[in-house]
């Protein structure tokens, strides 16, 4: 009696081995990705949410929609890879776009040396910005940039101290003297922080304001 024997070719599982490594290096390279990219998220100072508020929202996000290209991909190609690899791949792609945008060319503010304390950056009514902060803290910002956000590099001594620097938020001054200027503003902590910051009443007794910097209501 005769057996018909099925001979696999060789060539043919050499394939499916490589092939299962390259998925596994691309689902490996995917789960980095995803954690290089929460890393990032906890770093980046935001204006009122907490990084882990962002992580908890978009990380979710980002794997539901890699997962729908991916299996999408998948099906459009006919590929016996799974769907996790093509999952993967869009992962790698988003978090690569992320990382892109987190290093792209960025302001730079620059301190006085014995500088501490708040820092305020008056919305200006000039196009461009002026980010050489005087000895009261005080600098300018145009409302392009205001309103778009910014997290700045910070420059002090000749040293980037932007990982040193939190607190940033929006704010106004109101007061019940007339007055023909807007007084919008973006302030942060230089470390050490003081116990008192002069308010923007206080600059203006000072003259470290600009007045005519400003926009008018």
């Amino acid at each position: 009696m005769e057996e018909n024997l099925h001979i696999i070719p060789q060539n043919s599982i050499k394939d499916k081995i490589m092939k299962s490594k390259l998925q596994f290096v691309i689902i490996f390279l995917g789960i980095l990705s995803s954690c290089f990219g929460i890393w990032k998220m906890l770093k980046t100072e935001t204006m009122i949410l907490s990084p882990w508020f962002l992580v908890l929202l978009f990380l979710p996000i980002l794997l539901f929609i890699s997962f729908l290209l991916g299996y999408f991909l998948k099906i459009i190609l006919k590929s016996e890879w799974n769907t996790l690899t093509f999952t993967s791949v869009f992962v790698i792609i988003i978090c690569s776009i992320f990382y892109a945008s987190q290093y792209r060319p960025t302001n730079k503010v620059v301190i006085p040396k014995n500088f501490s304390g708040e820092v305020k950056l008056f919305v200006s009514n000039e196009k461009g910005n002026d980010f050489k902060i005087n000895n009261f803290g005080v600098g300018y910002i145009d409302k392009e940039t205001f309103d778009k956000g910014f997290y700045p590099k910070i420059i002090k001594e000749n040293n980037d101290i932007t990982d040193q620097v939190k607190l940033y938020s929006k704010g106004s001054w109101v007061t019940t003297e007339k007055t023909d200027y807007s007084f919008e503003y973006l302030t942060f902590i230089i470390p050490p922080k003081k116990e008192h910051n002069k308010d923007v009443g206080e600059l203006l007794k000072v003259n470290a304001i600009d007045i005519t910097r400003l926009p008018k209501k």
